[in-house]
């Protein structure tokens, strides 16, 4: 169910990655908690609007995710055309690039920090948001290594992507 309706709200120019189909199909098999606070969430027509306050961005973004505060996760489709998962708080701030890729983004909510757009990244995750059977999921899907930390993770992706928050800032100007 919540991959047929993030699909129905991702626009047309952002293809919904066959790394997020694998984990809404490993979400409809194990459900909650996936990792930390983070849920699969379709954004629906007023939710970029309300956040940005017009239409600009409902090209570009693809939301598929949430916080437990509100704040969303989504496919950023920057302007050379790459797409970027990143996360939009719900009080306007702390909006960054989290990863360059979705099995990146996959290996970063692995480390299992319970507020990914929050939380210390230079740090270990608290104990509670770690998810063993998904980080064990994550790492035999995608042959990937899940990181004790996730700070190397999003400084990568950052330093490999478009200012996020500037771009967001021509948007809303």
């Amino acid at each position: 169910m919540a991959l047929s309706l993030i699909e129905a709200h991702f626009p047309s120019g952002i293809a919904v990655p066959a790394e997020l189909r694998a984990l809404c199909m490993w979400h409809g098999a194990n459900g909650y908690p996936i990792s930390g606070g983070f849920e699969l969430r379709a954004s629906d027509d007023e939710v970029l609007v309300h956040w940005f306050g017009c239409h600009a961005a409902d090209d570009r973004l693809g939301v598929f995710g949430a916080g437990p505060d509100g704040s969303l996760f989504a496919l950023w489709r920057q302007d050379d055309g790459e797409c970027r998962v990143v996360h939009l708080g719900s009080e306007g701030q702390n909006n960054f690039v989290l990863a360059r890729s979705f099995v990146e983004f996959l290996q970063l909510l692995a480390v299992g920090y319970n507020e990914l757009g929050f939380d210390n990244l230079q740090g270990p995750p608290e104990a509670e948001g770690i998810n063993p059977a998904f980080r064990a999921w994550v790492t035999r899907t995608f042959s990937v290594i899940v990181p004790s930390r996730g700070q190397a993770l999003v400084s990568e992706a950052r330093a490999a992507s478009q200012d996020f928050d500037a771009w967001i800032q021509t948007v809303i100007a």
